[in-house]
């Protein structure tokens, strides 16, 4: 009871609010701190998830995550945690997942393993530590001795989050920020371009049957990201036709005006080789658009700022044409998103950032690469300068220049590798500005 009493003196004073994510012990960290009079002004919520299915849909673990890892592996508490963090009004959440016995099953880990993880909500980011322990007894004993140490550990995490510019902590602080960021986002190191490929394909075959649409809807502008999403669903809509089942994939073409690199946007229509085509020119619309804004009496700083807000109607009208399509076809808007622009909030939001099935989520821009070169795709997509196109004042502006950082430096934080403190001090910075982008609207309470 000591120890109950002290965490949840800790929590009060601290201003913590506390949920939990329980596979092996059940509720019992939750039931354990309830224990304490008074301890509901701290405790907000007690999730018990034993499935992989319970895992998945309550938290948003990745079945892939729990294939590869194992459900006993710090790879499915830390996305556990981050998946109650993301779902909760909280500042700390406790998870974990083991072996509490009596059996530990086929070339599993032994009895008494248990995997644990705690998400801090600091610095408008989160921040993940995990670590992996045994310990000795029955079943009950196992649960009760992990819940305990749990909660003993929660001052330790949370001095660490607090110390994070101190010398001593700057390292580790960093590693925890990093490591949330990328549970988050569920970017994972290492991946099999086949695998991947075969995965995101079969996913858009399952939500075109459960949505009971007809048509998967894709502009295509000649980058790497729209060829290989553009490829995936021309691959599922084959596949679901083999099946018996009616599906087609409209790719659309939507310049402005004339397009630089309209080149490249052909050579990715050759190799996706969708159903069908439709070529939509915005600029009279996006034009208009703004014309009209003009003509209200907005006024702009100077042409630098007209062109960026002239920029994003762009990208909004490319996304309204799509969703024209998609009404009229029973279908379904793919979105290129993958995870170096959600890290940085690279999309306009209600533009290229609205879609109904973003394929390419959880991958890096490395991967991607990886997965189109698997699939084929000509060298010069797949090796092509990134670039979103969206200013007139600045055609084919890479992402780079405008990120401030590289797509090298983003991919090894996205794989949880050591990236310089510049780097690292502007992707975190910029990730945390961005995060209105990657919710859904703010609601009052």
């Amino acid at each position: 009871m000591e120890l109950l009493k002290r965490v949840t003196g800790y929590l009060r004073d601290n201003g913590l609010r506390l949920a939990t994510a329980e596979s092996c012990t059940a509720g019992l960290i939750f039931s354990e701190l309830a224990r304490v009079p008074g301890s509901g002004q701290s405790i907000i919520c007690g999730l018990g998830v034993y499935s992989p299915q319970a895992k998945n849909r309550y938290l948003s673990v990745s079945f892939d995550t729990i294939q590869r890892y194992g459900l006993t592996s710090e790879a499915v508490s830390g996305e556990m945690a981050i998946g109650a963090l993301s779902s909760n009004d909280v500042d700390v959440v406790l998870a974990n997942t083991g072996v509490a016995g009596p059996d530990a099953g086929d070339n599993g880990p032994p009895v008494g393993t248990v995997c644990f993880a705690w998400a801090f909500r600091h610095d408008g980011s989160p921040r993940l530590y995990c670590e992996t322990q045994r310990f000795d007894g029955d079943r009950n004993e196992v649960r009760l001795a992990a819940a305990h140490y749990a909660l003993e550990r929660v001052p330790h995490y949370h001095q660490l989050c607090r110390d994070a510019d101190a010398r001593a902590g700057s390292a580790r602080g960093r590693q925890a920020a990093q490591r949330g960021i990328v549970a988050q986002l569920q970017v994972r190191s290492d991946v099999n371009a086949q695998h991947e490929i075969e995965r995101r394909r079969d996913f858009l075959c399952q939500v075109m049957q459960e949505s009971g649409q007809r048509t998967l809807v894709l502009g295509i502008s000649g980058g790497v990201d729209s060829t290989v999403a553009g490829r995936l669903a021309q691959l599922a809509v084959e596949r679901l036709r083999v099946q018996g089942e009616q599906a087609s994939f409209v790719a659309m073409r939507l310049p402005y005006g004339e397009q630089q690199d309209s080149d490249d946007a052909n050579a990715a229509l050759a190799f996706i080789q969708p159903d069908e085509v439709l070529d939509v020119n915005i600029k009279s619309a996006s034009d208009a658009q703004l014309e009209s804004l003009q003509a209200a009496g907005l006024a702009f700083n100077d042409a630098a700022q007209r062109d960026f807000v002239l920029g994003n109607i762009k990208a909004r009208q490319r996304m309204v044409a799509q969703y024209a399509v998609a009404g009229t076809r029973r279908g379904l808007v793919i979105g290129t998103d993958q995870a170096a622009e959600a890290l940085t909030g690279f999309f306009t939001k209600y533009g290229d950032g609205a879609c109904d099935v973003a394929p390419l989520t959880g991958l890096n821009k490395g991967q991607v690469r990886l997965l189109a070169e698997q699939l084929g795709a000509p060298s010069r997509l797949v090796n092509k300068t990134p670039t979103a196109d969206l200013e007139s004042l600045t055609p084919l502006k890479p992402d780079e220049e405008a990120l401030g950082v590289s797509y090298e430096e983003i991919d090894a934080f996205l794989e949880n590798r050591e990236v310089s403190q510049g780097a690292y001090n502007a992707i975190v910075e910029t990730y945390r500005l961005t995060q209105h982008k990657r919710q859904l609207p703010i609601e009052p309470e």
